[in-house]
């Protein structure tokens, strides 16, 4: 979908949001069956889908030893298997693992559905098909889109979801890159966490040790603790203002979010790592800008976090942040994957 497309069903389904007293759903909403009636399939014909022509309540997903298990909202698209699977709860109920089992399985026993959504009515939670175990839904959303709080990119996101412009493959990748970045965060932590001998035999090496031993090898590991890291990020920080020249602080959240996004960056394919190594940042007494060939001129964005907002802005728009999360600038790959390609000059 390209970036004009983009903003005009954003901007419509914006403009639909805002025109749909969901509030008024919500209050008249007292049970599973209101809340699928009042809320979830509106939110669905705001999405372009009708019942009957692109969504039934009447598939069946038998589990195991439990036949005739009904599926809240199987969306078809007209078509005999269904590419989505919706699990409605009432809006007074708080989302929780057990409703997600529940999705999971009818998901597992229906293997034309790639893509498992939990709903309450106003928390849209979507879950995409886990491709390494191949066992039903990977537990954690790819996407979250909430009723009473949502920004520029989670309508841009929602959009995929859109009838006209629904891909599948396109969404699944989406998601994979998602999972793949939040997978990189834990296992960095699991790696400081749980410090390996091979760690600490690398350590050792930068101390000038020569032949490690058990012994020092559990000291070193006992080291690695937050207080640690900790230093090692302020010596790291003081490294990056050193070399800046300018004297500004640059903050770890801006930090991890220059690193999110030049990792989303180097999994495009038409971006290579001659590309990425023009690709560096540039931290202002405003702003944090992520720039190519150290040229402000050639901006990819301008990261903007203030005490009470946090803002990525890619070519003049802003998109708000609810929080510095992989998922959350993911949103935006789209974007910044096609402003840094731009400049790059690919």
């Amino acid at each position: 979908m390209d970036s004009k497309k983009l903003r005009q069903i954003t901007n419509n389904l914006k403009k639909q949001l805002d025109n749909w007293n969901f509030q008024k759903a919500i209050d008249a909403s007292k049970d599973e069956t209101q809340t699928r009636d009042n809320l979830i399939h509106e939110f669905l014909g705001i999405l372009n889908y009708k019942k009957i022509d692109h969504y039934t309540h009447e598939f069946y997903a038998d589990i195991a030893e439990k036949k005739n298990r009904r599926v809240d909202i199987a969306i078809t698209l007209g078509k005999k298997d269904p590419v989505m699977l919706i699990e409605c709860k009432s809006v007074t109920a708080k989302l929780n693992d057990n409703h997600f089992r529940q999705l999971n399985e009818y998901c597992l026993y229906t293997p034309s559905a790639k893509i498992g959504i939990l709903s309450n009515g106003v928390i849209y939670n979507f879950h995409a098909i886990d491709a390494k175990s191949k066992k039903g839904l990977n537990p954690k959303p790819f996407f979250s889109f909430d009723l009473l709080n949502y920004g520029t990119a989670d309508l841009e996101t929602l959009a995929l979801f859109t009838l006209q412009d629904l891909e599948i493959k396109g969404i699944l990748e989406m998601a994979e890159e998602v999972y793949f970045l939040d997978e990189f965060d834990n296992a960095l932590f699991k790696t400081i966490a749980e410090p390996s001998d091979d760690l600490a035999k690398i350590i050792f090496k930068h101390m000038g040790g020569q032949r490690s031993s058990d012994k020092i090898l559990g000291q070193i590991k006992e080291l690695v603790n937050s207080v640690s890291v900790r230093t090692a990020l302020d010596k790291l920080i003081k490294k990056e203002i050193s070399e800046s020249n300018t004297g500004v602080i640059t903050t770890d959240e801006e930090v991890k979010a220059y690193n999110v996004i030049k990792t989303i960056l180097a999994m495009s394919s038409k971006i290579k790592e001659p590309q990425l190594e023009r690709i560096s940042y540039r931290d202002m007494k405003n702003k944090f800008a992520i720039i190519v060939d150290d040229n402000q001129t050639k901006n990819i964005c301008s990261i903007i976090f203030k005490e009470n907002s946090k803002t990525i802005e890619i070519d003049g728009t802003p998109n708000k942040l609810d929080e510095v999360t992989v998922a959350s600038i993911t949103k935006l790959k789209k974007q910044l994957t096609e402003r840094a390609i731009e400049l790059l000059g690919i």
